[in-house]
Formats: structure tokens, sequence, C-alpha cells
């Protein structure tokens, strides 16, 4: 038997479908398998509609309740994210932290130093960031050796002598 051709089972199962749906017995017909198939689904989608006649709408409904659960979803995310951004400017404007961006859009300070999701982890990196600015504020700039000359020559002599012939006085 060749694989285009079905047992006699399926060609009467076909036939029956056949039957069923053109009223009348088509007999010694040959039926390949995808006709086979093509049969069957057919019937099977037209029991399934005579048993469940309200089947596409409960399907379109469990599709909208998917969706509806997606959107709940998407909106908790949102509703958390605005919860920890507003939380992070409250403790930034309490510790006087820049919430500016830079001029070339770089993030600002509490954006790269406020980075904790609760309070108490987003106040003690502000009290860090914060004593870190009052420190450099009271110290202002230094450099250690302000004011001081050091001779980087050997002997003083040789730069006398340099200025001397700089200035044709010898």
């Amino acid at each position: 038997m060749s694989a285009t051709e079905t047992t006699s089972t399926e060609q009467s199962a076909a036939s029956e479908g056949t039957q069923a749906a053109d009223g009348e017995a088509q007999e010694g017909q040959t039926f390949t398998q995808a006709d086979v198939d093509r049969i069957v689904k057919e019937r099977a989608e037209r029991i399934a509609k005579q048993r469940y006649p309200d089947y596409d709408d409960l399907k379109a409904k469990a599709g909208g309740a998917a969706t509806l659960e997606q959107r709940i979803e998407e909106m908790e995310k949102r509703t958390l994210k605005a919860e920890a951004e507003a939380l992070r400017a409250g403790v930034a404007a309490e510790f006087g932290i820049s919430t500016k961006r830079g001029p070339k859009g770089e993030p600002s300070d509490a954006d790269l130093f406020l980075t904790g999701a609760d309070v108490d982890t987003l106040t003690a990196q502000a009290q860090r960031l914060a004593g870190r600015e009052s420190d450099r504020k009271k110290q202002g700039n230094f450099a250690p050796k302000e004011g001081t000359t050091t001779i980087t020559g050997e002997d003083d002599e040789d730069l006398r002598g340099f200025a001397r012939k700089l200035f044709n006085k010898e």
C-alpha cells in the first residue's frame, strides 16, 4: 500500500464523513491522508460546535481575562516604579542631593548614588553622600605644599650664573 493511500478503516471513516457531508455514499474511492485528516477535523469541529455552542464566546472572554491580568501586572510594576522614584526624590530633597541631570544628559547625583529600594537604605546612602559633601566644603581645596618654594637645582650658584648671563651682567 502506498503512503498516499489509506487503510480500509480510514477509508470507511472517510466514507462516513463524506456520506454525512454529501448525503450519499461514495464507494471504491481512495483518499489521501490529507483528505482523511481534513474530513476528521471538520467532523470534530462540527461535533464540538453542537456540544458547546458558546465555545467561541467563552474562548474570547478567557483571552480577555488574560489580557486584563497582563494589564494589571503592568500597572502594578509602574506603580512600584513610581513609588520608588518618589521615595528617592523625597530623600534627595531632604538631604540636599541634586536631582538635576547634567548638561549633556548625564545622570543626576540622586540617580547615581541613591540606589536603595527601601527608606532605610536610601536614607543611609543620602547621609553618607551629604556628609562627604559637607566635609569637602569645610576643608575647601587643599594643596599640601601651597606657598612653599622648592629648589630643584643642586646649587644656587647655577641659577645666579644663568641669570647673570641672561642679563649680560658679568
